[in-house]
Order: C-alpha cells, then sequence, then structure tokens
C-alpha cells in the first residue's frame, strides 16, 4: 500500500494510526498548550496597540507563543520596530538550533511535508520528534507520527487562543500564563532524560525555569536552558561523558560471540 497525499482524505488505515499516535502522545503537552493560548487571548483583548483581529491573524501565522508575548509586551511599551524585530529574533533564536537537530531526521521526508512540519515545529513538537525517531525507522510512517502530534498541539493552543479573544472579558485578570510554560518545559524535559549528565541538566534547568518564572519574553526557558548546560559541564565528572556503556550496548548481538 502506498502513502497517498498529505492533503487527501483517503489516507491508508496504518497511517492515520501513526497519526493518531503522535496525537496521544502529544496530548498532555497539548492541553497546556490549550490553557496558555486560552490566556494569551484574553491577552489580546485586553491590549490597546493591538486590534483582536490582528492578534488571531498572529496566533496563526507566528505559531510562537513567548515571541507573541514578547511582541505583544513591547508594542505595548511603545518600543522601537528595530527593538521589537530584535527581541522577537532573540526569543525565536532555539528554532535554530532545532532546525539543525532536526535536519537528519527531515531529509527523508518529500519537500512539502518538511514545509509543513517546519511550520507546526514548536519546543513540544521538537521534543516529540526527537524522542520517537529512533523508535520509527520507517520515514513515511515517522512522518504521519510527526504530523499527528505536531499539528494536535497547533490546533489546540491555537483554538485556545482564538476562545480567549472571544471570551477574554470573562475571564479572570488573575490568571498567571507565565507559570505555565516551566510546567510544559518539565513535562519534555521528563521525556528526554536517560543518563546522569541529562538528569542533573534537567534538574537544574526545571529550578531554574520556576524560579525565573517572572522574567519577560518567556526568556526564563532561554535562561534555564543555558543554566543546566552549563553548570552539569562545570560540576559533573568527567567519567560521566565518556560513554559509559548502556544496556542496550551490553547486550549481545545475533551472530557475534
Amino acid at each position: 500500500m502506498t502513502e497517498r497525499d498529505a492533503f487527501s482524505l483517503r489516507v491508508p488505515r496504518h497511517l492515520r494510526h501513526e497519526a493518531a499516535r503522535g496525537a496521544k502522545e502529544m496530548l498532555p503537552l497539548s492541553v497546556g498548550g490549550a490553557v496558555f493560548g486560552l490566556a494569551m487571548g484574553a491577552l489580546i483583548t485586553s491590549s490597546t496597540t493591538i486590534r483582536p483581529w490582528a492578534g488571531a491573524i498572529g496566533t496563526w501565522t507566528l505559531n510562537a507563543g513567548a515571541a507573541q508575548l514578547a511582541l505583544m509586551d513591547l508594542l505595548e511599551r511603545g518600543a522601537p520596530w528595530l527593538i521589537i524585530l530584535g527581541t522577537v529574533a532573540v526569543v525565536q533564536a532555539r528554532f535554530a538550533l532545532y532546525s539543525a537537530s532536526l535536519a537528519h531526521i527531515y531529509k527523508d521526508f518529500p519537500r512539502r511535508w518538511r514545509i509543513v512540519l517546519a511550520y507546526l515545529l514548536t519546543d513540544q513538537a521538537a521534543a516529540l520528534e526527537k524522542h520517537f525517531t529512533p523508535l520509527l525507522p520507517d520515514p513515511v510512517r515517522r512522518r504521519w507520527f510527526f504530523l499527528g502530534g505536531a499539528a494536535l498541539f497547533t490546533g489546540l493552543a491555537a483554538g485556545g487562543a482564538m476562545l480567549g479573544i472571544v471570551i477574554g472579558p470573562v475571564i479572570p485578570s488573575s490568571w498567571q500564563i507565565g507559570f505555565i510554560v516551566p510546567l510544559m518545559f518539565l513535562a519534555i524535559i521528563l521525556r528526554t532524560v536517560s543518563d546522569r549528565p541529562s538528569i542533573m541538566a534537567a534538574l537544574i534547568a526545571v529550578g531554574v525555569a520556576v524560579a525565573a518564572h517572572s522574567l519577560p519574553y518567556g526568556s526564563n526557558v532561554i535562561v534555564a536552558t543555558v543554566a543546566g548546560i552549563g553548570v552539569t559541564r562545570l560540576v559533573a565528572p568527567a567519567s560521566w561523558y565518556r560513554g559509559a556503556p548502556t544496556g542496550e550496548e551490553d547486550e549481545p548481538r545475533e551472530g557475534t560471540p
């Protein structure tokens, strides 16, 4: 059975199953994304510089919550456009790292798939794709799995923002959206830690992200990432980085003595 076009309704059952699996794996993070989007939509309605229709369009075109929050905050302050663009570029710089780390995973995908998945790429989608790639050697099944997870997260986050724009005046102003980002950050980390250096880096990063949740523009995540990696490299014993054997490598392989 061959793969059908990505936008066709007649997709083979096994590929629909992979998309559903991806969505299922992303569901816990997507709930947080929906709440974040809901609160962000409420912020859009309270903005004095952004009209609701412009905020709605920006939600779908930017597909980047931290950058959109930075943009809104700087517009409210009357910052120059050069500062606004520079800040958004810095906040989004991590996606250059994601792109570099995912390039070898995407290289087997047709161009139209790379374009769609690049648009849907978020912190959560990048973590999902890095984690599950070793478990999905077939590139066709892999891209449908990625599509299901990334589309669910983007759809719920953007849908939450649309709902927040509509019912914004009803949402209590006491809601705090800044703390949701570290919680989603924690969920991402728990999927990816697998050895002592990454566990130490994760614990440090989570602590810094939560402690610094009041930093503007979602920069607490960036600060936490740098702190986790930097401190671990400084204090972790060198033996942790010398390729200590894993359980998988210790298992005898078929055909070897």
